[in-house]
């Protein structure tokens, strides 16, 4: 069960923070929300965040580190206001801890442990393609492997209906959690992801995915390769597919800080001639370590009742048989 997040909130306008509380206190189990007249010891005290909507409305404002104003407006509606204020707590606690986690850096990945997915243009089968490698690699090569989207909102579709798992929000408030605590041992981490992890029917690794903004998009790379070393490590996995779709300098932000044989590099692109120009403009930004051209695919995928089936046996199969004979050096 996930602890209280105390919200502070100020505005000016009394109604506007009565409607707020009440709303909350009906439909937003999790949150606590006060109300303070000034932002300063008072909310450094008994909040997690304050929350303001006003410039500069309180004088004691800007020496605040807890003070926040969403980008939403304040009547983007109260789950909105949350879910910001949320994530505003979160990346605190893990600015916190990053500098005393540094060790992890230690933590080694197998060689070209980590396949960085990504494409110049959306809507190509990115998800679709990483999704396929993953599970080519897990059940016909025999390797312990996970998939992570870091896509900005990821398909719920590809979620396989049968799993049961923790949703990347939650896995990612418990793992800080486990950071921030006393007891931020190996085994600690290893129950959490035990525990948020399912395998799909191919024999891999997925977390499920958040309703709304992906909570894992929002580490920056430092963070996430903090992240990804914890699950790695605590999972015994030999590869961990990473999807990062067109967050082109996130990924080349990431990439920057591992050594040169720890990742492999996979471009999904098409021949369509929008795509062509935008690799061109993202040429230096990213070298790639193989060059992936997936088919059209969409006769190929399976659409049942919302659900998206990732399947191996068709010609986008053997697209990926093809590049993951490049990942585990099996190509000739």
């Amino acid at each position: 069960m996930m602890n209280s997040i105390v919200v502070g909130i100020l505005h000016r306008d009394a109604f506007y923070v009565k409607a707020f509380m009440s709303v909350d206190a009906l439909d937003h189990s999790g949150y606590t929300v006060k109300a303070f007249g000034a932002c300063g010891a008072e909310c450094i005290k008994d909040a997690d965040v304050c929350i303001s909507f006003e410039q500069e409305p309180f004088d004691e404002r800007q020496d605040c580190e807890k003070s926040f104003t969403p980008g939403c407006g304040p009547y983007a509606g109260v789950s909105a206001v949350l879910r910001e204020a949320k994530a505003f707590v979160f990346d605190r606690r893990i600015v916190k801890r990053v500098s005393s986690a540094k060790n992890l850096e230690t933590l080694p990945f197998t060689r070209k442990g980590l396949v960085c997915v990504y494409a110049c243009t959306g809507g190509i089968g990115t998800s679709v393609s990483a999704i396929g490698i993953g599970r080519e690699i897990a059940r016909y090569r025999g390797e312990r492997t996970m998939y992570l989207s870091l896509e900005d909102v990821e398909d719920a579709g590809l979620f396989p209906e049968r799993a049961r798992a923790m949703h990347a929000g939650e896995t990612v408030y418990r793992y800080l959690r486990i950071l921030n605590g006393e007891a931020a041992t190996a085994e600690a981490f290893e129950r959490l992801f035990s525990a948020a992890a399912a395998r799909d029917e191919y024999g891999m690794y997925r977390i499920a995915p958040d309703d709304c903004l992906n909570r894992l998009a929002g580490f920056q790379p430092e963070e996430l390769l903090i992240f990804i070393r914890r699950v790695f490590t605590a999972l015994h996995l030999q590869r961990l597919v990473l999807d990062f779709g067109t967050r082109i300098h996130h990924l080349s932000g990431f990439i920057s800080l591992l050594e040169p044989d720890e990742a492999y590099l996979v471009e999904v692109y098409s021949e369509d001639e929008s795509c062509i120009r935008k690799r061109k403009s993202v040429f230096n930004i990213v070298k790639t370590s193989y060059e992936a051209i997936f088919p059209n695919c969409e006769e190929d995928i399976q659409k049942t009742g919302g659900r998206t089936e990732v399947g191996l046996a068709n010609a986008f199969g053997l697209s990926v048989k093809e590049v993951c004979d490049h990942i585990t050096g099996e190509s000739a």
